[in-house]
């Protein structure tokens, strides 16, 4: 029996959140999350070309860190105002996934909050009956899954938080249906197709006027490193591209940043040419973005 291959894309590294204000996104995710700010600056023009969106460029950022240290952060961009965009309504990127220590602590803490929350805790029942999660949504309609392991077993397939909130272990992508999104990232980046599931998603049924217990497809895919994945959901075909502002990143949960070990040699639908840019984040790698099979922006940065 020959061994599966080691999926090319091996951990999340940055989720991009753009938002009109992102002095909003500091005082929420600093005040209520525990994040901290590790890094201020500008896009560079450079950076902002290889994200096919040159009028990104000297556009303020911020870089924040969860209080556990890992090196997996959540960036804040600011764009212009996009009317008319809803949250989970649109292909791509869609919400942003966080392991945390107790998700009914976390619960208690966010009802006191800005945040809007959008479902509750509840366990995800059957097989995954240890895990429990909620949703919230934040000040530029950027969604967070909020996720803990009730039991943690030795054996869990969630990472240990490290903190009473931690790092984003899972991205979460819409797609018309599920099959093009499956066959793109297990062709492309050797990720192991594992059996897609139907099953009820509330907080996206509530979002697109559905019944609560209406059911989609969707599944999952895990990057080479222990704790990574990205979630795929499948929309109806009426789904299509968010509205964005011409050469910006779109709204919200805008773009994912995977590492790499190499770029060389991927044949990928790039939007623009590689770079080395000096935040913090890039740790001094190449970076290069591609266009995945939802219009999702894929950003890799190379990772010895």
């Amino acid at each position: 029996m020959t061994d599966a291959p080691t999926p090319l894309l091996k951990r999340l590294k940055i989720n991009t959140v753009a938002a009109p204000d992102i002095g909003l996104i500091e005082s929420w995710y600093t005040e209520w999350l525990e994040y901290s700010v590790c890094e201020r600056g500008s896009i560079s023009a450079d950076l902002a070309a290889s994200w096919g969106a040159p009028a990104m460029a000297d556009r303020p950022y911020i870089l924040m860190q969860p209080k556990s240290g890992d090196d997996a952060y959540l960036r804040a961009v600011e764009i212009d105002a996009v009317p008319g965009y809803k949250p989970m309504n649109t292909l791509g990127w869609n919400a942003f996934e966080i392991i945390v220590d107790d998700v009914y602590a976390v619960n208690d803490r966010l009802v006191k909050s800005p945040f809007k929350i959008i479902g509750e805790p509840s366990g995800l029942g059957g097989d995954l009956d240890f895990i429990h999660a909620m949703q919230v949504e934040g000040p530029a309609g950027d969604v967070l899954y909020l996720t803990c392991d009730t039991v943690r077993a030795a054996d869990t397939l969630l990472p240990p938080s490290g903190a009473f909130i931690g790092r984003p272990f899972i991205v979460i992508l819409a797609g018309n249906g599920v099959m093009d999104t499956q066959r793109y990232y297990s062709e492309t980046f050797a990720m192991k197709r594992e059996d897609d599931m139907q099953t009820a998603i509330g907080v996206v049924a509530d979002a697109q006027g559905l019944p609560k217990d209406h059911v989609f497809d969707m599944g999952f895919m895990g990057l080479a490193d222990t704790g990574n994945f990205i979630e795929y959901d499948g929309y109806a075909d009426s789904y299509g591209a968010r509205p964005q502002t011409e050469g910006q990143l779109s709204p919200g949960c805008s773009t994912v940043s995977i590492t790499v070990s190499s770029l060389d040699g991927l044949d990928l639908d790039f939007v623009g040419d590689a770079v080395t840019d000096p935040s913090l984040a890039y740790g001094g790698g190449r970076t290069r973005t591609a266009r995945g099979p939802a219009g999702e922006l894929i950003e890799l940065i190379e990772e010895s």
